[in-house]
């Protein structure tokens, strides 16, 4: 048992570093479509038209720029705090102007009969944690605090002040 928690501790820092370059990889690719792929560009300029915000194109524009580039300084472990409360803002704006509004109101049975339910919190609550935008948030706020650990740019940097 000793030998598994060991080998566990010793992996740390690597799956760390793993979780970095995949969540960074996600914001990258994503913003990166937000900005090349026509599809992906209809999207994201439907959505902020549809929440409201002022001058959508360039909003839409600012913000998959700041999705991609943030994504790959989190990859390449470049400014990983900055990035990562940059890009928790952008989450934080996504979940509080478009996500939460699709969790449901009320549970609707299968059997039309039974009638309707409230939604109670804790059922909510895991409506919430389902989101995947709330994984995202939960990993960049351990990046936000952890810095860059072991492989990236930050680091090699601090070793050659």
């Amino acid at each position: 048992m000793k030998s598994i928690l060991f080998n566990f501790e010793k992996n740390t820092n690597n799956i760390y570093i793993l979780c970095r370059i995949l969540i960074g990889l996600f914001f990258f690719i994503a913003g990166f479509n937000k900005l090349f792929h026509p599809i992906f560009q209809g999207y994201m300029f439907n959505t902020i038209s549809t929440i409201g915000f002022p001058f959508p194109q360039f909003t839409a524009n600012f913000t998959a720029l700041f999705e991609c580039l943030f994504g790959l300084f989190l990859m390449l472990g470049l400014w990983i705090r900055i990035s990562s409360v940059f890009l928790i803002i952008i989450i934080l704006v996504a979940l509080f102007t478009h996500d939460l509004s699709s969790i449901p109101k009320e549970l609707i049975p299968i059997n039309p009969a039974t009638g309707v339910y409230e939604m109670d919190p804790f059922t909510w609550l895991s409506y919430f944690l389902y989101l995947p935008q709330t994984l995202y948030l939960l990993f960049l706020i351990l990046f936000l605090f952890q810095g860059c650990t072991g492989l990236g740019i930050d680091t090699y940097r601090k070793k050659n002040i």
